[in-house]
């Protein structure tokens, strides 16, 4: 045998080995899952003997969490019906139904029929109520941890006897909450009315100030452009004034005026600095308005000050 066709064997050989040994791993995997889940449902079955009904129906999960078998899945069910916990049991049965049909068991899925016909009348169920007036945007209902969505509101829901903790919940409305006892209500229907939620304290107090902070500043800024008014009016009274010096000299065209050209200017200094410092401060007060959804904080001074040589208005604040 040449070398070249020793080398082609030996691949060929070591190939096979490497298939064979994977494929038996494959295969002792599943096998191993099935002793581990079969272990649990022998620990499972002794739990119960014990009296240890909890224990026995966790038991029962782990085994059929590593292998979906409907024997398992009725034993599962049995447990849960021991425990009273009637819903569990409910969808655990229906379960067994479903999948032992799938399989062809058809006694096994006679049985889990039978059981789920049992059950019905004793189910403790849950109406959720929404009224369009309730109906906020992104409203969630709870019942427990469990959302329940839009299209199951106003059907029933099964739920086992105890204490249910049902809830709603919006972005900007404050959350409403209630706890529910179905202990010893077998067969009973809970009807949960979920009222219009109220909006947050923080975002309509903040709304209300915004709409009095705009107010105030186009009331403020009114009145500023009615001072500006006033200052034109009193400066052009001031330029067509004579002065009460040129009439003491005599001058030609001179009308002495009751008021004097100073006084004009005086009044038009102070109209133009007290109207420019309303104006600034409504436009302010307008810009800074807080709105529902962003509550800034905003410090401004406005300060108006008048002298011979003329008025000044000073801004000063956080923008």
């Amino acid at each position: 045998m040449s070398t070249g066709i020793k080398y082609v064997a030996l691949g060929l050989f070591t190939g096979a080995l490497l298939l064979s040994s994977k494929s038996a791993a494959a295969q002792a995997a599943p096998s191993s899952r099935n002793a581990q889940a079969e272990s649990f449902v022998l620990q499972a079955r002794a739990l119960l003997e014990a009296g240890q009904v909890d224990a026995a129906c966790a038991k029962f999960e782990a085994a059929q969490t590593l292998e979906v078998r409907p024997h398992t899945l009725l034993l599962l069910g049995d447990c849960y019906q021991r425990a009273g916990r009637t819903a569990s049991a409910w969808h655990a049965f229906l379960e067994t139904q479903a999948l032992a049909q799938a399989e062809k068991e058809h006694e096994l899925s006679q049985l889990a029929a039978s059981r789920v016909s049992v059950l019905e009348p004793k189910l403790v169920r849950v109406v959720f109520v929404v009224p369009m007036t309730s109906r906020v945007p992104g409203l969630t209902v709870r019942l427990g941890a469990n959302t329940v969505p839009p299209s199951s509101w106003g059907r029933s829901i099964p739920v086992d006897p105890g204490m249910q903790h049902v809830s709603a919940s919006a972005k900007g409305y404050q959350a409403w909450s209630a706890d529910i006892d179905t202990r010893r209500s077998d067969g009973q229907r809970w009807q949960v009315s979920v009222p219009a939620l109220a909006p947050e304290q923080s975002s309509r107090s903040s709304s209300d100030r915004g709409r009095g902070y705009r107010t105030a500043g186009i009331v403020t800024g009114s009145v500023g452009l009615a001072g500006l008014g006033a200052g034109a009016v009193f400066s052009a009274l001031s330029r067509n004034a004579n002065d009460a010096s040129a009439c003491a000299k005599g001058a030609a065209s001179c009308t002495q005026n009751s008021t004097s050209k100073a006084t004009l200017s005086d009044a038009a200094t102070v109209s133009f600095a007290l109207g420019g410092a309303l104006l600034a401060t409504g436009v302010t007060l307008f810009v800074v308005a807080p709105s529902a959804d962003n509550q800034e904080k905003h410090a401004l001074r406005v300060a108006a000050r008048y002298a011979s040589s003329g008025g000044r208005v000073q801004l000063e604040g956080v923008w």
